[in-house]
């Protein structure tokens, strides 16, 4: 049996280098083989930092190279569901970000480029691979229905080429999300509303068993409060976690509160003994302290200032960021485990776990649905027509 997947990477930006290249070169089970990427500048600094075979700004190198087993996809969002089917039709295995497509014929043509192909398809929904959210997903499965669950995932986004604020947020961010929700629940809305804008939205998802979902999506918010939270209610039990950090669990006999590392274990050892304020006020400082960025787009901020509640040491201001190659201190959220699975699989032969191309086919047709509703200003039924397919 092979000990390694060759990978090849197609696109090697900022969030490729901060957590795939990263996990690829660090990972007993992947050799990076290949990078390409249209910048000979952004090659330079990869073929440095990571010491793949060879780089190049021709992808097409990448595909026709019989030596890269799994091809990594991390380009702009327009260009994925092209590149997963070049991918797919050189039978390579393929791990592509999210979304997997734009719209429901662009899915179609991806699902029939699965079938015709030798590879497998992952979407790179990491959500569904937090510690947090697994440990949950087994909980809840002893829990009788209808369930209530809601998700905040808010944070400002500041780009150059301003894209998070010219692109529909639900489909190119707020996916995640939505394949989540589907894999927590095992199973998909009947019933789904939009409210807002193009870019921040209040959606409502409704399910046959009467179980109810609330989703806040967008860019209102703070760089200071943490991007995520999910507070799940049921009969006699409830779930809070914030960031994926903090899951506070209750109704379950012999259960009890649990704390997660960060990613990379970033400051797991001060997380694990201070606590969450720990998490959220040394995140705060982090960010406070990139004064570039800062003064750059001109945003408020200040300092967290609230008593600290003892042990939480009170010289947080010396704390900085251990692992220089971090981006910056972020909770884990499955990017690592996600890509170590899929290679694993591609060695032992096993069906990944991983969101498939169904998956992401539902995943885009919810938020196309979700931009319906938002033009009609009215909730719209919703009936997959991929789900059938999903085996």
């Amino acid at each position: 049996m092979k000990k390694q997947v060759n990978v090849g990477f197609i696109g090697a930006g900022s969030f490729v280098s901060g957590y795939h290249l990263l996990t690829a070169r660090d990972s007993e089970l992947m050799k990076i083989r290949a990078i390409a990427d249209i910048s000979k500048e952004t090659l330079d600094l990869q073929q440095k930092k990571f010491k793949p075979d060879y780089v190049t700004t021709d992808y097409k190198e990448v595909l026709a190279d019989p030596e890269i087993d799994m091809v990594i996809i991390g380009t702009k969002h327009d260009l994925h569901a092209k590149l997963i089917i070049e991918s797919l039709e050189a039978n390579k295995w393929v791990f592509c970000e999210k979304p997997m497509a734009q719209d429901d014929q662009e899915s179609r043509a991806v699902i029939e480029a699965v079938e015709k192909s030798t590879g497998k398809l992952a979407i790179g929904f990491n959500r569904r691979f937090a510690p947090a959210h697994r440990d949950m997903k087994k909980l809840i499965q002893s829990v009788k229905r209808p369930w209530f669950l809601y998700y905040r995932q808010m944070c400002p986004y500041v780009s150059k080429a301003k894209f998070y604020y010219t692109q529909p947020h639900i489909l190119y961010e707020g996916t995640h999300i939505l394949d989540l929700v589907c894999w927590l629940f095992d199973d998909v809305p009947v019933r789904v509303n939009m409210t807002g804008d193009f870019t921040d939205n209040s959606v409502q998802l409704e399910f046959k068993d009467g179980s109810q979902v609330l989703f806040l999506c967008g860019t209102m918010s703070s760089f200071l409060y943490w991007k995520e939270q999910l507070e799940f209610c049921a009969e006699h039990h409830a779930i809070n976690i914030a960031d994926m950090v903090d899951m506070r669990v209750r109704g379950w006999e012999g259960e009890f509160d649990r704390l997660y590392s960060p990613y990379l274990d970033e400051k797991k050892e001060e997380v694990f003994k201070y606590g969450f304020d720990f998490y959220d006020t040394l995140r705060s400082e982090l960010i406070y302290r990139q004064t570039d960025f800062i003064n750059q787009y001109n945003i408020p901020i200040e300092h967290v200032n609230r008593p600290a509640p003892n042990p939480l040491p009170y010289d947080i201001e010396k704390y900085d960021k251990s692992n220089p190659e971090l981006q910056i201190f972020f909770p884990d959220k499955g990017w690592r485990q996600s890509l170590e699975h899929f290679a694993e699989c591609f060695l032992s032969g096993k069906e990944p776990e991983n969101a498939s191309g169904i998956d992401g086919a539902l995943s885009t047709e919810l938020a196309v649905a979700l931009m319906k509703s938002l033009e009609l200003g009215q909730r719209v039924e919703f009936k997959s027509q991929f789900l059938k397919e999903k085996k």
